[in-house]
């Protein structure tokens, strides 16, 4: 079991439910703004944390990473807050395309996920981002955690609260919470 303590709520993720298919053509997809050398993200499950409550706030999006060299700096031989950024976007836009692709979250739909491709990079704002590293993480191998804690829809933008985690198999760990803006599809 896995839990992230963040705004005095725990995420827990030992067991995901009804888990929504992300294949690689769909990552690949989410990651075509990125450059090849910096797609971190390998493979993700969505799904609901708990069995009974299967709404936007107990969905969990839950990522395998590897970093082979870094894309812009000597290896440091540890994840830092740069990775953590890239890394945290890269599932986080997989999660809210999936959110768009079912319909899941009420706060963006104005969004088809035509439109979410086309507004990716200039709607989907980093308005905050808080990360905490609690033990070195080993970046060639390591899974991701993020979760939509909070969202709230203003005239034409919506704010989302999220949290997120990275561990790897040594006890490596960061965690943190990340706040979005998204500017409306119109």
């Amino acid at each position: 079991m896995s839990s992230i303590l963040v705004a005095k709520q725990a995420i827990t993720t030992d067991a995901l439910f009804e888990v929504f298919e992300v294949d690689h053509d769909f990552i690949n997809r989410v990651l075509t703004p990125y450059r090849d050398s910096c797609r971190y993200l390998k493979s993700v499950r969505i799904g609901f944390a708990s069995e009974q409550r299967r709404w936007w706030d107990s969905m969990v999006a839950v990522g395998d990473f590897e970093i082979d060299r870094s894309c812009y700096i000597d290896d440091t031989g540890h994840f830092n807050a740069v990775e953590f950024n890239i890394c945290y976007n890269q599932l986080a836009y997989v999660l809210l395309a999936v959110c768009i692709r079912e319909r899941l979250l009420p706060a963006l739909d104005d969004f088809t996920l035509e439109s979410f491709f086309e507004k990716q990079l200039s709607n989907y704002l980093i308005a905050q981002i808080d990360s905490h590293y609690h033990t070195e993480l080993n970046p060639r191998g390591f899974r991701g955690e993020v979760r939509i804690t909070s969202a709230k829809t203003r005239r034409n933008l919506s704010i989302l609260k999220t949290a997120c985690r990275f561990h790897d198999h040594a006890r490596g760990r960061s965690d943190g919470e990340v706040k979005l803006v998204v500017l409306g599809a119109a």
